[in-house]
């Protein structure tokens, strides 16, 4: 992957509300497990349909005519459930698509077939999967209410990095999401999943916002350093090497700064303020097509089926602009780490800080 193909993302900071950066979408709400610290568990009990593939298509097409996009996050439900998903992922691919991500449980049997057609259907488009592990065994399968989750996933995980020693466009990882409930073991376990399964990378989330147990949400910040810090001595002693794409170590940097500051924003600390790029450099779109400038924000810029599934039509509407001044007017803060993340990168304030850290990876 050549690293001049980043270079349109370089005056993003400077811009208006052009293009979103990312898109998430949220291709079913289908899932085969019931997580008891999902957000997402309504959609999910009702099995809520995903987009069609022709909408799929409309959606990309004008996200094109807006400009390029870096990165796309399949959202769910459980994104494999989708028997065409490769043709969604190719739907964004053949306008240029640098980064697609898919968030996944790995007990979905057609996984790696799916994988390969994605890798296929995408030649220039760097794929990543992340398995979800939320601590050892016991605990884990208890939070994702599925007896023996945890072995399965630990072996879809090999069988993607058996994929990924053939091709340099597979990015294999672990997400770990810290609840109440695994709070006090997580760091020790992923230590030890990550020297066993040595993945490309470990992204860690907080729970927030809503659940189906809401009694998982009450997570002591300083047990979320603890895993952070625990996958900065990975990092350090080379166990966990981060992505192989051009620009990964400054992507690397970013997340480090993410970290502090959405332990700060868990803590009630709201200085330093990162204003919030939610709606102006990223947005998500849900099974119904309403778009929202985050998963934590219930405001909406419309609704894609009202619109041909066009988001060119929504994006520059006075709706969505009204939107977007709200969230800079009342400083909107928030844990939720894809937001974090762009608003670490796409501010010019944090790109000493980012260089620094570049540098000492």
């Amino acid at each position: 992957m050549n690293a001049l193909r980043y270079l349109p993302f370089a005056l993003k900071p400077f811009g208006g509300s052009g293009v979103p950066v990312h898109l998430t979408l949220f291709v079913t709400g289908a899932c085969n497990l019931r997580c008891r610290h999902c957000f997402h568990f309504k959609e999910v009990a009702d099995s809520v349909p995903g987009p069609e593939l022709e909408q799929v298509r409309a959606l990309a097409d004008s996200c094109a005519r807006l400009g390029p996009l870096l990165w796309v996050s399949f959202g769910g439900g459980e994104p494999f459930l989708r028997r065409d998903l490769a043709d969604l992922a190719q739907a964004f691919a053949r306008h240029g698509l640098r980064h697609l991500a898919i968030p996944t449980n790995g007990l979905v049997e057609r996984m790696e077939a799916t994988v390969r057609a994605i890798l296929a259907a995408c030649p220039e488009t760097y794929l990543s999967i992340a398995v979800s592990f939320d601590g050892p065994p016991d605990v884990h399968d208890s939070i994702r209410q599925v007896r023996g989750g945890h072995e399965r996933s630990k072996q879809a995980v090999l069988r993607l990095r058996g994929i990924a020693r053939e091709t340099e466009r597979l990015g294999v990882g672990l997400i770990t999401t810290v609840t109440r409930e695994n709070q006090e073991v997580l760091a020790a376990h992923v230590d030890e999943l990550v020297r066993e399964l040595r993945p490309d990378n470990l992204t860690i989330n907080l729970a927030r916002g809503t659940a189906l147990d809401t009694g998982l949400l009450d997570v002591d910040p300083s047990r979320y350093r603890e895993v952070v810090e625990a996958k900065r001595r990975l990092m350090r002693e080379g166990v966990l090497p981060y992505f192989r794409y051009p620009l990964a170590k400054l992507a690397s940097a970013r997340d480090d700064l993410m970290y502090e500051h959405i332990e700060r924003q868990a803590r009630g600390e709201r200085e330093p303020h990162l204003p919030c790029t939610a709606g102006t450099l990223s947005a998500v779109v849900f099974e119904d097509g309403s778009v929202r400038p985050c998963e934590i924000l219930p405001d909406t810029l419309g609704n894609l089926n009202d619109v041909g599934w066009r988001l060119d039509e929504l994006w520059n509407s006075e709706p969505a602009q009204a939107l977007r001044r709200r969230i800079r007017e009342q400083r909107c803060a928030c844990t939720w780490e894809c937001a974090q993340a762009d608003n670490v990168l796409f501010n010019a304030r944090s790109w000493p800080k980012l260089a620094l850290r570049t540098l000492q990876r």
